[in-house]
């Protein structure tokens, strides 16, 4: 199908990845490999101090002291269950004509290593992450995905709002495709920003009983203007699979 600009109309279905496709947080999960009391103050201080890529960066660094390998990390991240019904989710929306990308703070070594060990690495159109990588010696080294300032919603190594916006221009000035509807699910602060992006073709779909929801409709009543997204309640795959039917019928 074509738009009456010529494009290819297609539909997107944006995902976080924490708590979102997979049930928990990659960084917690491979933090706790260090056991209780694992990791010290100096180390937890540089979370309050210089944020949360210094401060996992730390935390590799400690893995890697303390003899843990790729493996031992990769085996964690593999471990991790899915949200309820998420694969199955994601497989349905590519099989009817979805672009699926992924916006996550976790990192693409994390992300690689759950997606293909649970068969859904190719599903997923684009992911746009922290990078990281194993170096020779088995130490996982991190980067911010980028640096910005311009949106205080976000962490300064990644916006996902200012990513989608990229990625939505992108698609429409250099591939020629237009989205005709556009939904947004996740679960946390930092998936608000891309939310309030959304127009009236969007659909903001935020994980039940997580921060998300009450923080973006904290959002939407600071606004002059008013919201034209549709806000969406979801509690696992499976629900915000009908969820997105459903909208996709009306």
């Amino acid at each position: 199908m074509f738009s009456s600009s010529g494009r290819l109309l297609k539909r997107l279905a944006v995902l976080d990845f924490d708590h979102t496709v997979c049930e928990h947080n990659t960084d917690i999960v491979v933090r706790d490999l260090l056991g209780p009391g694992g990791v010290p103050p100096d180390v937890q201080s540089i979370l309050r101090s210089c944020g949360w890529i210094p401060y996992m960066q730390r935390i590799f660094r400690l893995l890697h002291q303390n003899g843990f390998t790729p493996m031992d990390i990769a085996s964690a991240i593999r471990g991790i269950p899915e949200v309820p019904g998420m694969k199955a989710c994601i497989g349905n929306l590519v099989r009817h004509g979805f672009h699926v990308i992924i916006i996550s703070d976790s990192n693409s070594e994390f992300i690689r290593l759950w997606n293909d060990f649970n068969e859904i690495g190719s599903y997923i159109h684009t992911v746009f992450t922290n990078p990281a990588r194993f170096d020779g010696n088995g130490l996982l080294e991190l980067r911010p995905y980028h640096f910005q300032t311009e949106c205080t919603l976000s962490s300064k190594n990644l916006c996902k709002g200012k990513i989608l916006g990229e990625f939505l221009r992108r698609q429409h000035d250099e591939r020629q495709v237009e989205y005709e509807k556009v939904f947004y699910a996740g679960d946390g602060k930092n998936d608000v920003c891309p939310m309030l992006r959304l127009g009236s073709n969007g659909y903001a779909c935020a994980r039940r009983g997580f921060t998300c929801h009450d923080a973006l409709q904290s959002a939407i009543g600071k606004q002059d203007q008013p919201y034209l997204a549709k806000v969406l309640q979801w509690t696992d795959g499976h629900e915000l699979s009908d969820l997105i039917w459903t909208e996709l019928e009306d």
